[in-house]
């Protein structure tokens, strides 16, 4: 081998070298910048992508999402810490629990107390003469009286002390229980994973959808708020905000919002409309759900999770192309999604970290959503904060306090991204 071919081996080798650790470099300072500042991150991984484009980000971020995975596992195995449930649980008297015990055939006497009989013998010779008449028993009509509304009861899926019990959350200006949540722990191969849930009652709640003042990006738009109705970002009207779907540039998934239509539905995916009565519903484009006139909204964000009540095949094929040109299936990182209940009167928004599609989609179905689809994803943008007063001002908290950090009054001001947010209903 001649020296000048020698030479330029040696620098292919030095080059692929300096590649790859700048790679490595790249993948660990990503690893460091999500777990201290997920805003950061979020920034770091846009700005990679207007660079490298979507799917070489998303790319990376499996890597990154995949360290971050094993190094928790590995905490987790090597600390034995115990898993916490998301929030300080409250237990409220006389509200069923699930139970953990399964049923068995033996039954435990009620104790009673012992008494002894004399008997008495005694002739009653009326009943022997006296002719016998038909008894008459008046109908006696009872009023049920209204319970109030609760999600149904799930089945605790792990070991914690308050899994799959609904507790009150949401309350409107009459004291009315509008919302509950709770949390399951649905990974056997992590014990530490939990998902938090929320229920909406329906009859006394409307959905709304607000377009951020960048997303979902299209070319020469109008220019937009990204911010909530005047009417509507009131004490005791505003009520909770959940943030929305995929950037534009992560599938171009159909949007209307106000009539409008700014990005064409695509044909089977996931969709949630909002019509003029306030009604939901979430179906499949196309086969479900289709325009009519008093639909104004829309949102679609990849295929239903879960479809009439049966999780979709889709769910377990881990291919980025199915899911908008992000993060596989598989990929465990922090998701959200929203259902629906078979009878239309239940929403419920899931949020939780470190947990992959299938792991999603069978809480959902566990949870009674009839109809489901995914949210955004990724640390940072996925967030749920209840809003309430304090000293006549509006104040956000955060479902997840531990995970969703950073910018919790987001909802609350023009906002980049876009998202839904929740009123009282039968205001006085």
């Amino acid at each position: 081998m001649t020296q000048p071919m020698k030479s330029n081996r040696k620098k292919v080798v030095r080059g692929f070298l300096i590649f790859i650790s700048v790679i490595l470099v790249v993948i660990i300072a990503t690893v460091i910048v999500t777990s201290l500042s997920p805003s950061t991150g979020a920034q770091g991984a846009d700005f990679l992508r207007s660079l490298l484009g979507p799917k070489p980000v998303a790319y990376l971020e499996e890597v990154v999402f995949k360290v971050q995975d094993t190094i928790a596992q590995i905490k987790y195995r090597l600390a034995g810490n115990t898993p916490a449930a998301p929030w300080q649980i409250v237990e409220i008297p006389g509200s069923p629990q699930p139970s953990t015990t399964p049923p068995t055939d033996t039954v435990t006497p009620t104790p009673f107390t012992e008494f002894t009989l004399t008997p008495t013998l005694r002739l009653d010779l009326t009943a022997i003469f006296t002719p016998q008449l038909p008894t008459y028993t008046p109908t006696i009509t009872l009023t049920p009286t209204a319970t109030p509304w609760q999600p149904l009861m799930v089945p605790p899926m792990g070991s914690l002390a308050g899994e799959g019990v609904w507790e009150p959350y949401i309350q409107n200006n009459s004291g009315v229980t509008v919302a509950y949540r709770t949390f399951l722990q649905p990974d056997p191969a992590r014990p530490y994973v939990t998902i938090a849930v929320v229920g909406f009652d329906l009859t006394q709640v409307r959905l709304h959808y607000i377009l951020g003042t960048e997303e979902p990006y299209v070319p020469n738009a109008p220019k937009r708020s990204g911010t909530i109705p005047y009417k509507d970002l009131q004490l005791g009207v505003l009520l909770a905000a959940f943030n929305g779907g995929f950037k534009s540039v992560n599938g171009n998934f159909g949007v209307m919002a106000d009539n409008v239509v700014i990005i064409q539905p695509i044909k089977n995916m996931g969709t949630l409309a909002i019509y003029k009565d306030g009604s939901i519903r979430i179906g499949e484009w196309g086969v479900d759900l289709s325009y009519t006139n008093d639909m104004v909204t829309f949102r679609q964000n990849c295929p239903l999770m879960v479809h009439n009540g049966e999780i979709n095949p889709q769910v377990f094929n881990n291919s980025v192309n199915d899911w908008g040109g992000t993060v596989d299936g598989d990929t465990v990182t922090f998701r959200s999604g929203v259902g629906i209940s078979q009878d239309g009167n239940t929403l419920y928004y899931f949020a939780g970290q470190k947990i992959s599609m299938p792991v999603l989609a069978k809480t959902m179905q566990d949870v009674g959503a009839y109809q489901a689809m995914q949210l955004d994803i990724n640390n940072y943008y996925v967030i749920f904060t209840e809003i309430h007063a304090e000293n006549n001002q509006l104040v956000a908290t955060a479902l997840l306090p531990k995970e969703m950090v950073g910018n919790i009054t987001r909802f609350l001001h023009p906002y980049v991204r876009d998202f839904f947010y929740v009123t009282a209903l039968n205001l006085p």
